[in-house]
């Protein structure tokens, strides 16, 4: 009776062992995974394949000949990563940024279309989700002048002549660099916000406004917190409401039916 009791409990263990290995690894993050020629990525961002890890799924990172891709919505399309980087200035409050390309934009840049400065460039995902919010690293604006006004720009300015019903006027840096003389000279012109190189490097504005977008990440000061000060994990509750999971102090334990 005692050989099988134990032969009992013996199958139940082998049964159950799996489950609570893989519940221990799926709390576990390492700090950073590898991921190809972005080199390691730490959080924010993790691995489509543990998305417990992260905000910011990337895909192919254990293929070499794949481009590295990030989603940004769930709805939305995915875009090819160029770069991530960290600076820890701050341990709670590091200084996150990627640079993806926006292939429509870099088509238009490559053959010299005047379309580019058609219109204002705006994130082609939502600026903000739950945890994250997103900003343009750089950017500088551009007037674009029907040449019928007969503007009379500072000479210190830029311009581009060979766009079919407008001349473009700029300072290859950013717009807060302009003089009030000149945004006086030119308030008749269309004001046109573009993504610029960190260093441009050409008075060419096919050259120094840039496809591929470098892009800030600003967590919430709860999701800072609940990873870099109690390394936890962000999450919604069943209510949608913030809560912190498996960290260190539970203030904000999550919330389900």
């Amino acid at each position: 009776m005692g050989s099988v009791y134990e032969l009992v409990l013996l199958l139940l263990f082998c049964g159950l062992m799996p489950l609570v290995l893989a519940a221990g690894n799926q709390a576990e993050c390492p700090p950073s995974f590898p991921c190809g020629y972005l080199d390691n990525i730490s959080f924010p961002f993790t691995l489509t394949e543990r998305p417990d890890c992260g905000l910011l799924p990337i895909s192919n990172c254990d293929d070499p000949l794949k481009p590295k891709m990030i989603q940004l919505h769930k709805k939305g399309v995915s875009f090819q990563l160029v770069r991530v980087a960290q600076l820890f200035s701050s341990p709670t409050t590091p200084l996150t940024t990627f640079q993806f390309r926006d292939t429509n934009l870099y088509d238009l840049l490559q053959n010299e279309s005047c379309e580019a400065f058609r219109n204002n460039y705006t994130l082609p995902f939502p600026h903000s989700f739950h945890f994250a919010s997103f900003h343009l690293q750089y950017n500088t604006t551009l007037f674009r002048c029907n040449r019928s006004l007969h503007v009379s720009p500072p000479t210190s300015m830029h311009n581009y002549t060979k766009c079919a019903d407008y001349d473009l006027y700029y300072n290859n840096t950013s717009y807060n660099n302009i003089s009030r003389a000149a945004d006086a000279s030119l308030r008749a012109c269309t004001k046109v916000l573009l993504p610029i190189k960190d260093t441009p490097d050409a008075n060419n504005p096919f050259t120094f406004v840039t496809a591929d977008i470098l892009t800030k990440v600003e967590l919430t000061h709860e999701c800072a917190a609940c990873h870099y000060r109690r390394g936890g994990q962000c999450q919604l509750d069943s209510r949608e409401k913030f809560c912190c999971t498996n960290g260190i102090l539970q203030q904000n334990p999550c919330k389900h039916p």
